[in-house]
């Protein structure tokens, strides 16, 4: 239990909620935005949430007041707005911790602080409202458990070395592996309770191919995708049989509707009697892609750490043609890599959302080469400059925490009004150096 203390805001009486949002339009007129509102009351001493200021500010508009005169129907809420900033923030603190939250230790949490005995429905509805949903979590060893800030620190030092060496002066590419299988995409599902797991009826692929992916630091797709299959159905040169006349017919008609050139698709199998289905990554997959493309001068190469870039120690882009082959660091590179950390996220989403038979291995892999395409002239310069090239401290941290903008700015205010809550803050945090918060707990500054 933190004890009896109380966010400061629900010692506020209603005429001052009220008077404090009459101030918020009149302020604004004369330049002073509610962030700097905020931080004058929290000088004051009165500490007001944003989203607790603006739901005030929004209430006076429509009801002329803070409050309804009349009791809204229903039951009164088990938790006030304060308490539930407090609550949202706590539930990032845990997620930051890698800690699990469950709807029980959530309905413990609410007891213990708020004296609020919660059901598992109201909290799981409190959860919902709150922005958050259950999802599915991965085990790791206690030694992989690095707070966010420290991660944080890791990425914007990297860049900063890059940055001294003169490497991110200059034209730069980013390398990566992806897959087309659906086998560990896994959606939450509710199911009986002490029934089996739930499964998806929707037909996929047998075929996982693997698909080589480069984004430019100029946005430029001089190095569109090429997908590795041990798939017949993508081979040209079988002849004969009219199944096989039908597939490469059908082919040819997926790479033009997808605007696929037919080189940027490798049959990698056996001649004959081919029966492996996985196409896994390989250092030989880079040597015959970069064979289709010409490397301009002077570029540096950037990749995780796997074997396929680096056989033997060696680091083979270097071979194929890059000036320097630089590797991320490997506890940060799924958040520095513009491949990992948004490419290969936004393409598949919207590929799995495009309606395509998932079924058809050949209509559904080009049709993801093409999102690919799409978004990496689209996105990729932008991306680049995001993880990289202008990454700060407080970037860094979005990036991990996986929240950027308005999010981000919603989700720093909760873990505040929880600091302030448990006693871990004792005035506004603004400004801080790395490692002046508590250890474990995120920082997003304004």
């Amino acid at each position: 239990m933190l004890g009896e203390r109380k966010y400061q805001s629900t010692e506020l009486s209603t005429d001052v909620r009220e008077f404090i949002a009459r101030l918020a339009e009149p302020l604004r007129k004369r330049g002073i935005d509610r962030a700097a509102f905020r931080d004058a009351l929290a000088e004051a001493g009165a500490m007001v949430p944003k989203s607790s200021l603006d739901r005030w500010v929004a209430q006076l508009d429509e009801n002329n007041s803070v409050y309804t005169a009349a009791k809204a129907s229903g039951a009164t809420p088990l938790l006030d707005e304060v308490e539930r900033e407090i609550a949202a923030g706590w539930v990032l603190v845990q997620f930051d911790e890698h800690k699990i939250v469950s709807v029980a230790s959530f309905q413990g949490f609410c007891k213990a602080n708020f004296h609020v005995d919660m059901s598992h429905g109201s909290a799981v509805n409190y959860l919902h409202d709150a922005g958050f949903s259950s999802k599915l979590t991965q085990s790791k060893a206690a030694g992989y458990c690095i707070d966010v800030d420290t991660l944080a620190k890791t990425m914007f030092e990297w860049t900063e070395e890059r940055r001294s060496a003169g490497e991110l002066a200059g034209l730069m590419a980013s390398v990566d592996f992806t897959y087309t299988g659906h086998r560990t995409y896994r959606r939450a599902s509710y199911a009986p309770y002490g029934g089996s797991q739930p499964k998806s009826s929707i037909a996929i692929a047998q075929h996982t191919n693997c698909i080589v992916t480069v984004i430019w630091s100029d946005g430029v797709n001089r190095t569109p995708p090429v997908l590795f299959t041990y798939n017949g159905k993508f081979r040209f040169d079988r002849v004969g049989h009219a199944t096989w006349v039908d597939e490469r017919k059908w082919l040819t008609k997926c790479l033009e509707l997808c605007d696929i050139d037919p080189s940027r698709v490798v049959y990698i199998g056996a001649e004959k009697n081919e029966s492996r289905l996985y196409a896994a990554e390989s250092h030989a997959f880079l040597r015959k892609f970069f064979e289709l493309y010409d490397v301009p001068n002077d570029v540096v190469v950037l990749s995780d750490n796997g074997k396929a870039f680096f056989p033997g120690g060696a680091r083979a882009l270097e071979g194929l043609g890059f000036a320097r082959h630089v590797a991320y660091p490997a506890e940060v590179h799924q958040y520095l890599s513009p491949n990992d950390n948004r490419l290969h996220g936004t393409a598949k989403a919207s590929w799995r959302t495009s309606g395509v038979d998932f079924k058809d291995d050949v209509a559904s892999s080009l049709l993801l080469l093409n999102h690919f395409d799409v978004d990496i002239s689209t996105h990729g310069s932008t991306w680049f400059k995001r993880n990289i090239t202008e990454l700060t401290q407080k970037s860094a941290v979005e990036l991990i925490s996986g929240r950027s903008g308005k999010g981000a700015k919603v989700d720093q205010d909760r873990r505040y009004a929880y600091r302030v809550f448990a006693g871990l803050e004792a005035e506004p945090g603004h400004g801080l150096e790395w490692g002046a918060t508590p250890p474990g707990h995120a920082r997003l500054e304004q």
